[in-house]
């Protein structure tokens, strides 16, 4: 493939190999769900021989799509890519929120039966999402996600996220962390980056129930709607494009889009569609990357 990387003459996908058979790259990997940035940083570590690779922009496990991959001398690139703007394909289900902001996570909230309801009309919907998207504008200041690598105070938000039982976050972004008993331990503001919006496109919205969620997800939701008492299990799913600049988190977008509907949202399904000018059609899957085969001597 002749994808260039900005006016870096690179060509992706193609391995080269000096006189001491080390290897350089940029790899784009179409990464399969369920498997993480790691998990294919290390296939390629094993493929190539060597321990000089690095992943330019991790995705989530039940995230898909393009990964870059460098290796060698091109992991001096890393800010580069990082830096570069992001393109995303993702489904948002509105009427229930999860600790995760998607459905890796439990069960927090399922607010569905007044406003759907009264407003399950596709028409009437699609009016009111895209009025909620318009809002948005060409950017905003997001709040941070508890689930993600920022610091603050030396401390990983989510690494404080899976130590304790569970946590919440009030209407001032103040998360606050609780033991099994329920008692408060730990408490921190997430603090808020501005983002730009380049693009946002609305492609489907739908009813769903249940049933039509994955498995485990939706035995969660079964079992949350019988605690609670709450027969009614329709939904909406919403997919969209987003265009946007480098550290925007779709997981916040999609529950930020929810809060403008007065509804709680979260992620079904995320994939990144571009990084940079690098598009899923450049990519190669996992199985495809080459094996280097050293010399015998």
């Amino acid at each position: 493939m002749n994808n260039k990387f900005k006016e870096i003459s690179i060509e992706i996908n193609k391995i080269e190999e000096d006189e001491f058979h080390r290897t350089s790259a940029v790899l784009a990997i179409n990464k399969e769900k369920w498997m993480t940035s790691h998990d294919v940083v290390n296939i390629v570590r094993k493929k190539l021989h060597t321990r000089k690779v690095g992943h330019a922009g991790a995705l989530d496990p039940f995230a898909t799509g393009v990964l870059i991959i460098l290796v060698g001398g091109y992991t001096k690139l890393s800010n580069d890519f990082l830096e570069s703007d992001k393109e995303y394909r993702c489904r948002i289900l509105l009427g229930i929120s999860s600790t995760t902001q998607d459905i890796e996570g439990s069960i927090l909230e399922i607010k569905n039966a007044d406003f759907l309801k009264e407003n399950m009309k596709e028409t009437v919907m699609n009016d009111l999402v895209n009025k909620a998207l318009k809002e948005f504008g060409n950017g905003y200041d997001q709040r941070v996600p508890v689930f993600s690598s920022v610091k603050v105070d030396g401390k990983k938000f989510r690494v404080l996220a899976r130590k304790y039982a569970s946590h919440k976050v009030d209407k001032d972004g103040i998360v606050k962390f609780y033991n099994l008993e329920g008692d408060e331990k730990f408490n921190l503001k997430l603090p808020k980056r501005h983002i730009e919006i380049k693009k946002l496109e609305l492609l489907e919205i739908k009813t769903i129930i249940a049933d039509d969620l994955p498995v485990d997800f939706s035995i969660k939701i079964q079992n949350k709607l019988k605690k609670s008492g709450n027969k009614f299990d329709k939904f909406v799913s919403i997919e969209l494009v987003i265009g946007c600049s480098k550290g925007t988190y779709i997981r916040q977008f999609a529950e930020d889009l929810g809060e403008k509907l007065k509804l709680p949202a979260m992620l079904l399904e995320l994939e990144r569609t571009k990084s940079g000018n690098i598009s899923i059609s450049d990519c190669m899957q996992v199985e495809e990357i080459p094996e280097i085969i050293l010399p015998s001597f």
